[in-house]
């Protein structure tokens, strides 16, 4: 249950002098992850993973909903089920690998046995311990409030009180239609992974995701390390990267999309550096000229809140986060690509997804440096305030959809001129701040 406690106090948010801050206690107050944890990530929509981790029945992929171990599990029916992580007679993990193919669930501490439904349908000496009539579906598992999937992309509640999916999306989903490759074409999560733990608050890395103003200053040497290598003219084609919006003044914009969920987007200086590029002319009989301008013309970046970030920048990845503690976090991360796209673009799309976006590579120890100097700084209370309001004068800010929004067909609350704005950052923390106060709404078991 979440406290009564307010947090407004938190937030000042003066929309009428283009002031916006955040109070640099919501990174340090243990008060504020607890919240945080029954409001958002035990009480609101959270991604879990894509339907291609889970193809066949029986496969299972587990993850965490907030402090709370789940799994979900491909059925015989090809439907997706969720599961608290815990046997239902004394509460053991069941499931203990990333993922994994069951024919039964079986517990590993008691024996316990359970089919895919999350039905019990045996109990190790039965006969000893309970009278023959005892019903063993009082241990049947306790499944995951809501389950749900958009584009592949697989989503769940630990609370039934929650918006439908496809309504807390919202505007995200014209963008999510046209990630890597444009809807109908399917979507898959490249084999590896890698998981990593930061110092800092989970929304210090949350917020350096829709931050492109940091972007020229923190990844300079990732800029200069790809104009190096494509001096010596060994990188052409696919095999460039893109880094125009590292190194010039380029066309942008950015967008509170509601919910929490934002999105930017900027010009690609060498847009045949992106695999689908070699799709133009098959995807120009598909789409408006507006459309294509934004599949292939736009890099994008987009984050649907709490735990998910989708970018198609250098290369192509999906991102999850998870809080540990109020000055701790977990990052996992995967490239996603189009099914079935040739081997040379897969290739290409793979290195530079090594090259800047792993935790070896040059630019994720970047952000995670500098996410863990703010966490440090968090504590500086004699200078309170985290300011949030670059962009907010009406010169470069639209209520609603600018032209871009409005040729793909989605409406964002708040639309800026450029992709290192604030105003999705101010999004974000104005439905963080309404899921903290919201009392309700919390898994309680």
């Amino acid at each position: 249950m979440a406290s009564a406690q307010s947090f407004a106090h938190y937030i000042d948010d003066r929309p009428g002098e283009g002031i916006f801050r955040v109070d640099r206690s919501v990174y340090t107050d243990p008060a504020v992850l607890e919240a945080e944890y029954a409001t958002i990530f035990e009480g609101n929509w959270l991604f879990l993973c894509h339907e291609t981790m889970i193809p066949n029945p029986g496969d299972y992929f587990t993850a965490y909903m907030g402090r709370q171990p789940v799994f979900v599990v491909r059925g015989e029916d090809g439907g997706i089920n969720g599961f608290i992580n815990a046997c239902g007679h004394r509460g053991a993990m069941l499931l203990t690998y990333r993922v994994g193919n069951v024919s039964t669930i079986d517990c590993p501490y008691h024996g316990f046995c359970f089919d895919r439904r999350g039905k019990c349908i045996s109990v190790r000496n039965q006969r000893t311990g309970w009278p023959d009539n005892f019903d063993i579906g009082t241990f049947d598992l306790a499944p995951i409030a809501r389950i749900d999937s958009y584009r592949g992309m697989i989503f769940g509640s630990l609370s039934q009180d929650v918006d439908e999916l496809s309504d807390y999306l919202g505007a995200a989903k014209a963008l999510l239609d046209i990630f890597v490759a444009p809807a109908p074409a399917p979507l898959e999560i490249v084999g590896g992974y890698c998981t990593y733990v930061s110092n800092c608050n989970w929304k210090v890395m949350h917020e350096n995701g829709p931050d492109a103003y940091h972007a020229p200053v923190v990844h300079r040497n990732f800029a200069d390390t790809i104009a190096y290598r494509e001096s010596r003219g060994t990188y052409e084609g696919v095999n460039k990267t893109e880094r125009g919006r590292l190194t010039a003044r380029i066309e942008s914009a950015s967008y509170d999309l509601g919910n929490g969920h934002t999105a930017f987007w900027n010009e690609r200086k060498t847009p045949e550096a992106y695999p689908i590029h070699a799709q133009r002319d098959e995807l120009a009989k598909r789409f408006t000229a507006g459309q294509l301008d934004w599949i292939l013309g736009r890099g994008r970046h987009m984050t649907i809140f709490p735990n998910l970030l989708l970018n198609d920048l250098a290369s192509s990845h999906l991102r999850t986060y998870r809080p540990l503690s109020v000055d701790r976090m977990e990052t996992t991360i995967w490239c996603i690509a189009p099914v079935g796209e040739p081997r040379e673009m897969r290739t290409a799309r793979l290195r530079k997804f090594e090259d800047f976006f792993l935790p070896s590579g040059m630019a994720t120890p970047d952000d995670i440096a500098i996410c863990e100097a703010a966490q440090r700084a968090a504590f500086a209370t004699g200078a309170r305030w985290t300011e949030m309001g670059r962009g907010s004068d009406p010169a470069f800010r639209v209520d609603g959809p600018d032209e871009a929004a409005k040729a793909l067909g989605f409406k964002p609350k708040v639309s800026s001129t450029s992709w290192d704005h604030e105003i999705a950052l101010q999004g974000v923390y104005r439905y963080w701040l309404s899921r903290v106060n919201h009392n309700g709404g919390a898994h309680r078991g």
